[in-house]
């Protein structure tokens, strides 16, 4: 959330902690560039470089960030987010209505 305004709505195939901590989106890493890694088919995980920009853009202005989570099964995700944004609309930071943006 940011001027509690939600933002992003999306899933983590790993936990929050993994996400979010020294190894996600707060490291600048080959997984988290556009750069191509052995045995990869696309370069890096673009969602992480477009979160990761976004975040710091807001945080750089001295503004804050509230993340707030649920826990879901894997197989549950999808529809929950779709049902989300159906209900909701589309965030601004989320680049598609189904989820996996």
């Amino acid at each position: 959330m940011r001027d509690a305004t939600v933002v992003y709505v999306g899933s983590a195939k790993v936990s929050l902690r993994q996400r979010l901590g020294p190894n996600g989106y707060a490291t600048i890493s080959v997984y988290n560039t556009l750069a191509r890694e052995p045995g990869r088919t696309n370069g890096g995980q673009q969602t992480n470089c477009r979160v990761n920009a976004l975040a710091n853009e807001v945080l750089s202005t001295g503004r804050s960030l509230v993340i707030w989570y649920r826990v879901t099964a894997a197989v549950e995700a999808p529809a929950q987010e779709g049902r989300w944004m159906a209900e909701h609309g589309k965030p601004e930071w989320n680049l598609r209505l189904e989820s996996g943006a």
